[in-house]
């Protein structure tokens, strides 16, 4: 069986391209005979060193920021996206668009050309962010979600947001099936040679997550800073892309009021190795999402599933996909969006030695049973239900 698979990355970098990697890799474990076809975007972060070298991976679908282009440019990349992506398609049985709309567009545009059917995933903001904006990309979302045979959701929370936005008769709830991601825990155990870094012998708090808006950075910073006051050995790392606008300054404004800017640092991306040493190394991990003001939402969060299976609590926020990803008082904390209710929840963790050893270890439990095969096994039940049907 060959499948396309439709991604803007396959990379450790950010969290649809470790989705990708883990669960196509996964998917053929349990299908040797599974033709991996994978088509990126350009401008693609760089590619995992676990790709295989027999996947068959092409450069051919539009740039990410595709949703933002004008209408003319978005038009003729959508053609041309969809052209390369019928290419591909010969002998292939199902197409699956991992990456959200408008990548999900060119899919099923070119599913529907070749007569076979279109499975797509919903990771979080770019499922919604199309169905409430008026204007084209509102009928183009909605048509896509009308022609796809099945519909993967991330989270429980993803869902419930989609389903009040999307007519019954446009998207069956029936088509719609929660998937939660997963993480593969053992990967999690153990030292990893990382020799010295900026965090070596360093007592921390951690943030994972492009600097922008959404992640709810500006949340986490302003809390940890308060704490950081009394704990005046504690820093926060945050790891991902650095934005050099107003949003990265306001962090370290934030931090400056405090009087403990010096102790805020922005790493970057980093290796998968640093990440994993990171995770490990942190005493809690406070990643706290918010709805930001274009509408974009944290849809699940796979970085609470690796900070549990490194043993590391983490406080995430309500009203997010962080609701699926963390057991509340099991493997972490979920509280408000808001400072007020951030700070007292990370000033209990770093002060309660034992409320924090009894998450870390409920933490690895819950991460020791989740499974990418499992993911993948739930998959290719799809797979199966839509080609049977087709």
């Amino acid at each position: 069986m060959k499948v396309v698979f439709l991604t803007d990355s396959l990379s450790d970098i950010d969290g649809v391209g470790r989705y990708s990697v883990r669960l196509i890799s996964a998917l053929e474990e349990l299908r040797p005979d599974l033709e991996v076809c994978v088509l990126l975007a350009r401008k693609h972060r760089p590619t995992s060193k676990d790709v295989p070298a027999h996947w068959k991976v092409e450069v051919a679908l539009p740039p990410d920021y595709f949703f933002y282009m004008t209408p003319f440019r978005f038009r003729v990349w959508r053609m041309i996206g969809t052209w390369r992506t019928r290419r591909a398609l010969r002998g292939a049985s199902l197409v699956h668009a991992i990456k959200d709309y408008p990548h999900s567009l060119v899919a099923v545009d070119a599913a529907d050309k070749a007569g076979i059917p279109c499975v797509a995933t919903g990771h979080g903001t770019y499922t919604i962010q199309p169905v409430v904006q008026e204007g084209p990309h509102r009928a183009l979302a909605l048509g896509a979600y009308g022609r796809f045979k099945a519909l993967i959701s991330v989270s429980r929370y993803t869902k419930r947001l989609l389903l009040k936005l999307v007519d019954p008769s446009t998207l069956d709830p029936a088509r719609v099936h929660v998937i939660p991601n997963a993480v593969d825990a053992e990967s999690y155990v153990g030292e990893r040679p990382v020799g010295e870094t900026p965090w070596s012998g360093k007592r921390f708090t951690l943030g994972i997550g492009e600097v922008k808006e959404r992640k709810g950075h500006h949340l986490a910073v302003a809390a940890w800073a308060r704490c950081a006051k009394t704990e005046t050995d504690l820093y926060h790392f945050i790891v991902g892309h650095k934005t050099g606008d107003a949003y990265e300054e306001h962090l370290r404004e934030l931090a400056r009021a405090e009087g403990v800017e010096d102790r805020l640092v922005l790493l970057g991306n980093v290796t998968e190795d640093e990440k994993i040493d990171l995770l490990q190394r942190a005493e809690v991990f406070v990643h706290t999402p918010v709805t930001a003001s274009d509408g974009g939402f944290e849809g699940f969060g796979i970085v609470y599933l690796e900070a549990a299976a490194a043993g590391t609590p983490s406080i995430g926020s309500l009203d997010s996909g962080a609701e699926d990803a963390i057991v509340d008082g099991e493997t972490g904390r979920l509280v408000e969006q808001n400072v007020e209710a951030i700070e007292p929840a990370l000033r209990e963790l770093l002060t309660d030695d034992g409320k924090r050893a009894a998450l870390s270890a409920g933490g690895r439990a819950h991460a020791g049973r989740s499974s990418w095969i499992d993911n993948a096994r739930r998959v290719l039940e799809i797979y199966d239900g839509v080609l049977r049907k087709s």
